[in-house]
């Protein structure tokens, strides 16, 4: 990476080997006696730009191929490393400090972590700041780390000759901040996805950028230009490094011993938040919208060549409104206690908020509460206010006082269906002095959080056979007093016994060298977040004394220092690095070239684009754990009786039951029942397609008892990206869930769809049950972006829901022998759920003309003659969703000779209407567009030696509103054109005052059709027509 400067006009070029990123300033400030000296007969003058502090917080950015650049004029200012030992790693943003914008560069950083091979995290050793609209501070260009220690303080920087971003450098390169050239480091393993390529960078509505990248101020609107960049050059600009997210905290790498013949890396990362408003660190509760200070999220990844993992744990104070108080100067525990700042129906609701957010992001949430017991203690009031406020939110749940469906309205809080649990840990600090870190764990630590250890399950990606095998369903939130040592050391012992269970169901034993090296790195990460931590906490005493006097006087000046002095440096540097500093603006980046063209493809879209009609077959198939035979699965996928002449785009099917569960497994191994129906379907699939085209298996998950296969016409790859799955689960048994549900979403060129298959709760009676699991499901499916399942163009919603027939069993065997399917559906428990707006409300689904599909004895076609004597019911069901009724479902039967299981197989075939994208046509208009642009502006080196680029910033929003509107004037009409028309039919008569008028019954309704009648006449008249009828 290469930095390029040309001084007059002010402007600036990162380059990589390929490409280039332009930045500057409409309206730069130049040193008068320098600039005349530089320049010679150039003036600048000022009278041009009288918006100039409107356009001051406005930057033009390009991003484009580097070849196009003419840099002739341009000096290199890149840092020399042959003489600094610096050189560029990383573009960080642009950062707003007093009106002077300034561009980050990480200059020098020291490898600290591989979490997997080719992948790699730094950390920041040095950062250098370069002013983009004012060339006062060039003279700081280069400057090393000694010049830099008489800038640190605030008289200095507000001086005429301070450098206004010092502090900010210095926080940066205090070696706590952390990035990574080939990932997104904000995001997990798991969040950010393994099968396609791996996220790098996040979007800025992403909640991992807004919780963890603490150079969001600095790059937020630079994010916002990348997405209006192609797909192509948005990948070039992820490659380049001109965009890097900063993460605070630790990392660390080892090298261990997996097992005997097996090496492994090791790697801890921890993420401090900068969410919060407020304080992020320290003795305090919640904010508005519940974030909290303390908050660490620690990700623990093994990586080995034929595995990778990954189990996340959280940390936090108690989210409720509280503050430490001090009743004495004395720093004792007898001298402190809790103050609640606020109500507790108003913490209430910031508690909601908290763990609302952590359930739709993790899913279940386990509360590890290792405050004291001790309820005269201020830690322990603490504790009992954390157990109130949870028993008020479980309460709340169980009533379903929160089950807003309408969330148009911020100030209401919609909950959701995942479960939160609570448990109360005695913690001892002589218990951690005792046991230490080390590769042993506590049992009593150990057994209380065994169960939802196994609920939660972890990642695990099988790096040899391609494909998921477990992901996390749940978090342990870890809570102490000041969240740094005993929730450090219990959330080592859950890492530890978790890595332990996920790699025991895989067959592995895991070394004890592992075991030695985990708590190591546990233990450096406990000594890294306290050091960082308490560095921010201005009344954190550090030095101790024997002597009374000496504390007293120590803690008075202490006590009356803080309250006079301003706020420490490195909360003031770390409020400008944040954009929270008094007076700071953001930046408004403009992107013209690339906007120019995107408003021009969209009206040219009909050009590029087309509609066409694709085929999708779906099934869904309760299978009682067996595996069939192809030859008798033709029947199902290709019906005789509905003449299948053509073949399917897409075929996706869904099963339940395809295995018997085990309980107490974490992780669930694709199992050999998976891998044999893929195997016979996509054979069958080849071998019997009407006009012989070649399938091949897109996407394929199992979960415990339920599985999902997705295939594809090989033709029709190259119109498939964004493949992403999803799953929820309901049941219990962790990884091996009973019940939930298995998602995918994709895009079809330029049409995205969603597929899901699930398994609902049994029991007849249970329909309230299945209706909170459909909930579940439905908001726990989440794709990247927080993409939903009604976010998607067309949703097809599949499986065995177990919905019943409210009718005795005699008379439900007789409608099914006379084939009455019309008033059996009328007492069907999902036809009235989806009549009444409860489950799956806006879905589709085509008339049922087959029998009920359960519950049959198994290898006949008669239903259920056990001593429970199930009523026979539609359990198995195929709905659909589509924006503008895209979907079409074209057949809806059931295969009622396949009899091997209790269930029979519900397919349906689909007719969907999706858009098509001509990739080629499109990259030739968008090249005419650009050559248009650049035949009437210039081409690209314009925006480099034009001097007047102030157009190109200009924003629509920022021109003078009309007056409102009143009865008189209406802010549409223009040129003073009255708001009340008036009408001039006058009386023939001298006296010139105006007859009174009536409309004319005779005139045409419409007042647009021609007509001899006129609209208005006088009364006298009307009643002389009258009369005269009379």
């Amino acid at each position: 990476m290469r930095l390029y400067l040309n001084e007059n006009p002010r402007t600036f070029v990162v380059t990589d080997s390929s490409y280039a990123l332009i930045i500057r300033h409409p309206s730069p400030d130049y040193k008068a006696a320098e600039s005349s000296h530089r320049h010679g007969h150039i003036h600048h003058d000022r009278s041009k730009h009288t918006d100039k502090k409107e356009d001051n917080n406005k930057v033009l950015v390009e991003f484009l191929r580097a070849e196009s650049l003419d840099l002739s004029k341009f000096s290199d200012i890149t840092p020399r490393k042959a003489r600094s030992n610096h050189s560029l790693h990383g573009f960080l943003g642009l950062l707003n400090v007093k009106g002077f914008i300034h561009l980050g560069f990480v200059t020098k950083a020291t490898k600290v972590a591989s979490p997997q091979l080719n992948e790699s995290i730094h950390m920041i050793d040095d950062v250098a700041f370069y002013c983009l609209n004012n060339d006062r501070f060039d003279s700081w260009i280069d400057t090393n780390d000694e010049d830099l220690s008489s800038v640190n303080s605030e008289e200095s920087e507000g001086s005429l000759n301070g450098y206004p971003a010092a502090s900010v450098r210095r926080i940066l390169s205090s070696g706590h901040f952390y990035f990574s050239k080939q990932f997104d480091i904000s995001c997990t393993l798991q969040e950010r996805g393994y099968l396609d390529a791996p996220r790098h960078t996040s979007t800025s509505d992403d909640p991992y950028f807004r919780r963890f990248a603490w150079n969001k101020y600095m790059i937020r609107d630079l994010m916002e230009m990348r997405d209006v960049l192609n797909p192509f050059e948005r990948s070039k600009l992820d490659s380049t490094g001109f965009l890097t997210v900063v993460t605070r905290g630790y990392a660390k790498s080892v090298n261990v011993k997996l097992d005997e013949h097996e090496n492994a890396l090791l790697t801890l990362i921890s993420k401090q938040s900068c969410k919060k408003i407020g304080p992020l660190f320290g003795e305090s509760g919640c904010d508005d919208e519940g974030e909290v200070p303390n908050y660490v999220e620690n990700e623990v990844i093994v990586y080995s060549e034929k595995y990778s993992f990954s189990y996340v744990i959280i940390r936090g104070n108690v989210p409720s409104f509280w503050e430490l108080e001090k009743t004495s100067i004395m720093s004792s525990k007898n001298n402190k206690r809790i103050k609640l700042t606020r109500s507790f129906e108003a913490s209430s609701h910031a508690f909601l908020r908290h763990f609302d957010t952590l359930s739709k992001h993790f899913g279940d949430v386990h509360i590890i509460n290792c405050l004291s017991q001790d309820k005269k203690s201020y830690k322990g009031e603490l504790g009992e206010n954390f157990k109130k406020h949870y028993d008020e939110y479980v309460k709340c749940k169980e009533n379903s006082l929160l089950e807003i469906e309408d969330a148009s309205d911020p100030s209401k809080l919609v909950l959701n269906n995942s479960k939160v649990s609570f448990t109360t840990m005695s913690l001892p600090l002589s218990l951690i002095r005792k046991t230490g870190y080390s590769a042993v764990n506590p049992k009593e630590i150990v057994d209380p959080l065994i169960h939802s250890m196994v609920d939660f399950g972890a990642f695990f990606f099988d790096v040899k056979r391609n494909t998921y095998v477990g992901k996390q369903l749940g978090v342990f939130r870890v809570n102490s007093f000041d969240c740094l040592t005993k929730a450090n050391f219990v959330s080592k012992i859950i890492s530890q016994e978790v890595i332990k269970l996920a790699f025991r169901d895989m067959g592995i034993a895991i070394s004890y060298d592992l075991l030695q090296q985990h708590a190591k790195l546990w233990a450096e990460n406990d000594d890294v977040l306290k050091n960082i931590t308490q560095a921010f906490l201005s009344s954190k005493s550090k030095v101790k004394s024997s002597s009374t006097k000496r504390l007293i006087k120590e803690q008075l000046t202490k006590k009356y220092f803080n309250v006079m002095r301003d706020p420490k440096f490195n909360e003031s540097a770390m409020l400008k690095l944040l954009g929270r500093s008094q007076d700071q603006e953001g930046v408004v980046v403009f992107n013209p070239l690339h906007q120019y063209v995107n408003v021009q493809l969209k009206k040219r879209a009909h050009e590029f684009s087309s509609r066409e009609t694709i085929k999708i077959f779906s099934a869904t198939f309760n299978v009682n754990g067996t595996v069939y035979s192809e030859d008798d699965l033709k029947e199902l996928i290709y019906p005789s009786k509905h003449d299948v002449d053509q073949n399917y785009d897409l075929v996706f099917i869904g099963f339940q039951e395809i295995v018997e569960l085990t309980p107490g497994k974490m992780i669930s191994v694709k199992s050999d029942n998976f891998n044999n129906w893929e195997l016979v379907l996509k054979k069958m699939l080849n071998d019997h397609s009407p006009k012989k085209e070649k399938y091949v298996s897109l996407w394929g998950w199992q979960m415990g008892g339920i599985a999902m296969l997705l295939f594809i016409k090989e033709s029709q790859l190259g119109y498939i990206s964004n493949i992403e799955g999803s799953i929820k689960k309901t049941g219990l048994g962790g990884m091996s869930a009973n019940k939930g549900g298995i998602a995918v979403s994709f895009d079809y060129s330029g049409s995205s769809i969603c597929l899901i298959c699930s398994h609902l709760a049994a029991g007849h009676s249970n329909v309230e049950e299945r209706h909170q699991n459909y909930k579940t499901i439905s908001k726990g499916i989440v794709f990247f972006k927080h993409k939903k399942v009604r976010d998607h163009d067309a949703v097809i919603w599949l499986g065995d829901f177990n919905f019943r027939i409210n009718l005795p069993i005699d008379e439900v065997k007789y409608l099914i022998e006379v084939r009455d399917f019309q008033k059996l559906f009328e007492f069907d428990q999902l036809n009235k759920q989806m009549a009444d707006g409860e489950s799956f409300p806006f879905f589709d689904e085509k008339e049922i003309t087959f029998p009920p599909t359960y519950k049959f004895d198994n290898n006949t076609k008669v239903y259920d003659t056990s001593e429970k004597q199930r009523v026979p019911a539609w359990t198995d069901r195929i709905l659909s969703l589509s924006k503008n009724k895209i979907l079409k479902q074209e057949v809806y039967d059931c295969e009622e000779n396949i009899i091997f299981s209790d269930h029979r197989p519900v397919y349906s075939i689909f007719t969907a209407s999706v858009e098509v994208v001509d990739e080629k046509a499109k990259r030739d208009i968008t090249h005419d567009i650009y050559e248009s642009y650049t035949q009437v502006v210039g081409d690209i080196n314009f925006l480099l030696t034009a001097s007047n680029v102030t157009k190109y910033v200009a924003d629509v929003w920022e021109k003078p509103m009309p007056a409102p509107s009143s009865d008189k004037a209406k802010w549409w009409l223009k040129s003073g054109t009255p708001a009340k028309v008036s009408i001039e039919e006058f009386d023939n008569s001298e006296t010139g005052v105006f007859p009174e008028l009536i409309f004319n019954p005779r005139a045409p309704v419409n007042p647009f059709e021609e007509s001899s009648q006129p609209i208005f006449i006088e009364r006298e008249s009307l009643l002389k027509v009258v009369s005269a009828r009379d």
